[in-house]
């Protein structure tokens, strides 16, 4: 699948859900300890668990799993190249099913394939669901509360909260930005078919308009905030309040949970 293909990979998607109106933080910190959790393990039954807890949350998201799936299918790729190294190239040729040259595969390396490739789907399934379900704003919101307290070691928050908003709401206006300039390529004849590095060839073209948009996107960005009194070292306050509720406490006490259980496991 090529890029241009996947421009709404992980964007958010508005909803009135359960998932949907729970404090930004709550998310962050069901998705952040998943991931800290199959970092630690190489458990297959901790990993079935994670994994069920992130499917219980997107479904409680009222998003389609069609769409899930499509955001999922386009790290397919990465999925089979790590499955593919740990089975092949496990060194241990005395114990391997199948030895020729370097190349040995060996129940170990199955093993491990198996759980590096989960490992690596349990990071990305959360990724996806945090985007999915969370705005950019209540990301941002969410990540500046966490970072508040240093403040109090000069530690410049307010600027990487918003450096961070910003990044996050342009990674889809360039990807639909450069999906656009694609299609007024083929219109006028153009063809982006072919193999990986043609393929790769023919995008070349796209690059030079592109960071000439995204260069006027950034300076029009930069004249608003100016011409709204931006300045980076004056104390802000927030609009939204971000308050926990008894969802909000619902989930992170069935993560409590998750996380004895695992530990149990571990």
């Amino acid at each position: 699948m090529a890029l241009l293909d996947i421009a709404t990979l992980g964007q958010f998607v508005p909803a009135d859900s359960l998932i949907h109106r729970l404090d930004p933080r709550t998310k962050f910190i069901l998705v952040l300890g998943c991931v800290i959790l199959a970092a630690l393990t190489l458990n297959l039954l901790n990993y079935v668990i994670l994994l069920c807890f992130l499917i219980l949350i997107f479904s409680f998201s009222g998003l389609s799993y069609t769409l899930l799936l499509k955001n999922l299918k386009s790290f397919i790729w990465l999925f089979v190249i790590i499955f593919l190294f740990q089975i092949l190239f496990t060194p241990e040729p005395k114990e391997a099913i199948f030895h020729f040259s370097f190349i040995n595969i060996t129940p170990e390396g199955i093993h491990n394939g198996i759980l590096y490739t989960l490992r690596f789907f349990i990071f990305i399934l959360g990724a996806v669901v945090l985007s999915l379900t969370t705005s950019p704003v209540d990301l941002t919101d969410g990540i500046f509360s966490f970072l508040s307290p240093l403040k109090k070691l000069k530690f410049p928050v307010q600027e990487l909260s918003l450096i961070t908003m910003i990044s996050l709401r342009f990674v889809p206006l360039l990807l639909e930005e450069a999906n656009n300039l694609r299609k007024a390529q083929i219109s006028r004849g153009a063809s982006f078919e072919g193999g990986i590095v043609q393929k790769a060839k023919k995008t070349i073209p796209l690059l030079v308009p592109l960071f000439i948009s995204s260069f006027k996107k950034a300076d029009d960005l930069a004249l608003a905030l100016d011409a709204r009194g931006f300045r980076s070292k004056e104390k802000r306050t927030s609009y939204r309040k971000l308050e926990f509720k008894a969802n909000d406490y619902f989930f992170l006490g069935l993560f409590f949970i998750v996380v004895l259980v695992s530990l149990w496991i571990l």
